[in-house]
């Protein structure tokens, strides 16, 4: 589902980033790509390691909170950081960049998953399973804490 939603961001913004930030079209399927392993490390590291309602509330469709907010800041920021040393742009292309390709990314995830979901719903989405691997187990956790 993650491939999904990336190729969606590609077809929206693909031409937006080329055209306002000067990428090639090779950078721009390199920014989509950097933007999906990015987003994968995070929602996992958050998952297992605490965090899991600032991901839940940022991946919504609700407005973000606070730790929302600071989960989208944490992502733009190592979004910019892997643009500059992966892609060779500027801290200016690469914030500008970051924040353009967030706005996109966390609009479509809300279209997919609404307000209310569960961790194995967004673990779903980026490959987890929502009944097996690290999904599932993840899914029957926040079952525990309702979340």
């Amino acid at each position: 589902m993650i491939d999904n939603i990336m190729n969606m961001v590609k077809d929206q913004i693909g031409g937006d980033l080329m055209e306002k930030f000067g990428l090639d079209s090779s950078q721009k399927d390199e920014a989509i790509n950097i933007t999906k392993e990015t987003i994968t490390d995070k929602i996992s590291g958050a998952a297992t390691g605490g965090g899991m309602s600032g991901i839940m509330n940022l991946f919504s469709s609700n407005d973000n909170d606070e730790e929302g907010n600071s989960m989208l800041s944490e992502l733009t920021s190592s979004l910019s950081s892997n643009f500059s040393s992966k892609l060779g742009v500027d801290a200016d292309k690469s914030g500008g960049i970051s924040s353009m390709i967030m706005e996109k990314v966390t609009a479509l995830f809300g279209d997919k998953l609404g307000g209310s979901f569960d961790i194995g719903d967004l673990m779903g989405m980026i490959g987890g399973g929502k009944s097996g691997g690290i999904g599932g187990m993840l899914g029957k956790l926040g079952g525990l804490f309702g979340k």
